[in-house]
């Protein structure tokens, strides 16, 4: 992303995120927003005018966002492995 939309990038990440928030999506972070634009919405082509950065945050849905951070737990919990989760269990021993 070329540095003279980051500023705006992060106003409008911001500004979605709260529409989010308002739709009572309150655990969806600024981070998972971030992810999902740079990792997933834009992984082929990234948008060169902030025209079209807008319009890629503000037409993507709430329903976009929640199927993506689903998608992206799934791979993330197929990539693990029970050594990962090692210190809950022995946390749960102490107590």
């Amino acid at each position: 992303m070329k540095d003279e939309n980051t500023q705006q990038f992060k106003l409008l990440l911001t500004l979605r995120l709260r529409q989010i928030h308002n739709n009572g999506l309150e655990g969806v972070s600024y981070d998972d927003l971030y992810r999902m634009f740079t990792t997933y919405v834009w992984r082929h082509k990234e948008p060169t005018r902030l025209s079209e950065l807008a319009d890629d945050i503000f037409k993507t849905t709430d329903e976009d966002v929640v199927r993506w951070l689903a998608t992206e737990s799934k791979i993330n919990g197929l990539k693990s492995s029970l050594e990962d989760y090692q210190n809950l269990f022995e946390d749960e021993e102490i107590q």
